[in-house]
């Protein structure tokens, strides 16, 4: 009787997904590139541009989500079925481009990161009006890049934490490409047809649900093949 609880858990894991990705984007320059981000052992190509950003997650089948951050509006849309849905865009993990939000780094080291020299925080973030809420992060700032957070490790507070999931998640930015976004990446084409929930969008409910808990099967495969033997 537990089967339910799955779709629940991927729906939830999309959204902490592209929290986590939002939380790495702290400087402002570069504002345009492209990249692959690894999380969780699954690598989605990225694109940001100005407020807005896009996550493609290729183990969802042509699932894309899309955040634009002035709108404070979240677009999920899979280009399979063509359909897509919008919502307001709810932080479990405050964003780091809130004006609201209190970031405090101490310098801990320098490292490359994939051949990018590397100055390494130690951060507590969180928003004012919740300044208990604190949460916990190691920051690896690009300095060929701006300062640009390639590599991050947050630590979930134990409130906020999801069935099934780590409480610590490493988020990793590879193939950097400044000035490679374009705005058609963040847009809805017009023949997609706009739906009333994420259900639809994932294919849940139209007769797909075997292939959900496939998908479900293949991410942990791939977890665990990132995973060194013995861990």
């Amino acid at each position: 009787m537990k089967q339910p609880k799955k779709p629940i858990m991927l729906i939830g894991l999309l959204t902490l997904t592209f929290v986590l990705f939002s939380t790495m984007l702290l400087a402002a320059p570069p504002d345009n590139f492209t990249c692959k981000m690894t999380f969780m052992g699954i690598s989605m190509p990225m694109a940001k541009l100005g407020n807005k950003s896009r996550v493609e997650n290729v183990m969802l089948g042509g699932l894309i989500t899309i955040s634009l951050m002035d709108q404070k509006k979240t677009v999920t849309m899979n280009t399979k079925n063509k359909t897509y849905f919008e919502q307001t865009t709810q932080e479990r993990v405050p964003s780091m481009y809130d004006p609201n939000v209190v970031i405090e780094k101490k310098k801990i080291g320098t490292e490359t990161i994939d051949g990018h020299p590397c100055i390494k925080y130690s951060a507590v973030f969180y928003n004012k009006e919740k300044p208990q809420e604190k949460y916990s992060s190691i920051l690896w700032e690009a300095q060929d890049l701006g300062g640009l957070p390639i590599k991050n490790e947050v630590v979930i507070p134990p409130d906020k934490r999801r069935e099934g999931a780590p409480d610590k998640f490493t988020t990793e930015m590879k193939e950097i490409k400044v000035g490679a976004a374009t705005a058609a990446m963040f847009e809805v084409p017009k023949d997609y047809k706009k739906v009333s929930s994420m259900n639809e969008v994932i294919g849940m409910g139209t007769g797909q649900p075997g292939d959900m808990r496939e998908l479900l099967k293949q991410m942990q495969k791939s977890r665990n093949q990132k995973s060194p033997k013995g861990e």
